[in-house]
């Protein structure tokens, strides 16, 4: 097969995993004449994970998560029987690992998918700040670019803005009629959130704006769709406010995109996303959004034209957001409509792997340059 060879490594390949879902995405829309694509993953591909690739004619390979060397060895072996030109590490493990076991002639992207995640720890930052010092850093948004540049880095940067499917033909959102199997009023007004229960996704600052509305608004529920540490501690919070028992936990769903359906508004008031990726699932399903003002959300809503943005952290403002969207039934409709359009002319996901496309075949001309 023609075209550059390239190889992506991530550290897993989980079915809910938002990087997992964008590499999957770069998979199904990339010119396969101009990528031979592969993937590898230290740990097992989720079973589902690995059909969708071989569905979208990318072979898989598993190196292992036994430690940097016996996982770059095994990583190494692969790269030269394969003779790959450009190995793409999309977490900051696997582009360590890709580091060490790229071989000559084989260049290392490192593909930051996030904010926080890499600057956690200084030892860390200043070990990859080091080694990254001439590579080519993609980041997924300017809010991720912001986060992670530094002073010494003398290698290429480029900020491409994720794809997103658009789900809609492949798999429609549920009608109001699916409300019933969750024991939700058909004419309930329903505000929901898709997010891992950890700390900055801000789900306590969400149940302290769904409070105050709650005791005014009978018909008001409040769906939210995720797993992660803080989930026990959420449903106890939960049964301890007012309304509290129109709050419904849905755990993982594979069904999440269609589960917009049932949803009048989305909200997703977290404050460290690089991304966004349910957000513009949402718009795509023509939902209207209230976002917070943290990282790259202000850069995927237009405040008043696509969504509604609210102070980050603030359950008052949140409150006031989600009350304007509840009284208001044109503005719902309209942002709705505005923000599909926006989605899919910002986030289309052949723009989306053309971008990345071009990227990679820099890489393999400044290989031959050099």
């Amino acid at each position: 097969m023609s075209g550059t060879k390239v190889l992506m490594l991530n550290r897993s390949f989980s079915l809910t995993g938002g990087v997992p879902r964008v590499l999957l995405t770069y998979a199904r829309y990339r010119d396969p004449e101009r990528v031979n694509l592969q993937m590898a993953s230290m740990k097992p591909f989720a079973p589902a994970m690995a059909e969708a690739f071989r569905q979208a004619g990318v072979p898989i390979h598993q190196i292992g998560d036994l430690g940097y060397w016996r996982s770059a060895r095994a990583l190494r072996t692969i790269l030269k029987t394969h003779a790959i030109q450009v190995v793409v590490a999309a977490s900051l493990r696997s582009y360590l690992t890709a580091k060490l076991a790229a071989p000559a002639g084989c260049r290392a992207v490192y593909w930051i998918h996030g904010i926080a995640t890499v600057t956690e720890d200084r030892l860390k930052t200043a070990l990859w700040h080091w080694v990254a010092r001439r590579d080519t850093l993609i980041f997924i948004s300017e809010s991720a670019a912001c986060a992670h540049r530094y002073a010494s880095h003398r290698g290429r940067e480029v900020v491409v803005l994720n794809g997103v499917e658009d789900f809609l033909l492949q798999a429609p959102p549920y009608d109001k009629g699916y409300r019933a199997k969750l024991g939700i009023p058909e004419n309930a007004f329903v505000f929901g959130y898709t997010a891992e229960f950890i700390e900055w996704k801000q789900h306590r600052t969400l149940l302290t704006a769904f409070a105050k509305l709650a005791s005014e608004h009978p018909g008001l529920h409040l769906v939210l769709i995720g797993v992660g540490s803080l989930l026990e501690p959420m449903r106890a919070a939960s049964s301890a406010i007012t309304g509290g028992e129109r709050i419904h936990f849905l755990g993982v769903r594979q069904d999440a995109r269609q589960l917009l359906g049932i949803m009048d508004v989305y909200v997703h008031p977290s404050n460290g996303e690089g991304f966004g990726l349910a957000v513009v699932e949402a718009m795509l399903a023509r939902r209207p959004v209230v976002v917070s003002d943290a990282g790259a959300l202000p850069e995927i809503v237009i405040d008043g034209k696509t969504g509604l943005v609210c102070r980050g952290g603030d359950a008052n403002d949140l409150a006031a957001k989600m009350t304007q969207l509840m009284s208001d039934p044109p503005l719902r409709e309209k942002l709705g409509e505005q923000a599909r359009a926006a989605a899919l002319e910002r986030f289309g996901a052949k723009r989306f792997a053309g971008q990345i496309t071009t990227v990679l075949e820099v890489e393999v001309r400044a290989v031959a340059h050099s």
